[in-house]
């Protein structure tokens, strides 16, 4: 039987592991061609905060929903923030 401290250790590892995979891959690519990959993800992002924004049902005076819902977007994409980290 594995205790925690091993499934923790055996964690890391694969993480370390899988994350040298992922980084000889992208070295693979040139920096042109990583650059639409990355400003694609960011425009969407970009325009997923724009339509959040203009969502004129979350119209709370303080703009607490909308600001969530940003929060929100960024954390779908991989971007946490300690703003509202309940």
């Amino acid at each position: 039987m594995i205790d925690e401290m091993g499934l923790e250790i055996s964690k890391d590892m694969y993480e370390k592991a899988i994350g040298a995979i992922v980084i000889e891959y992208i070295n693979k690519f040139r920096p042109y061609e990583l650059s639409p990959i990355a400003e694609s993800e960011a425009l969407k992002l970009i325009a997923k905060i724009k339509t959040i924004l203009d969502n004129d049902d979350l119209s709370d005076s303080k703009c607490f929903h909308r600001i969530d819902e940003i929060v929100d977007a960024f954390n779908e994409n991989g971007i946490y923030t300690r703003r509202h980290d309940w």
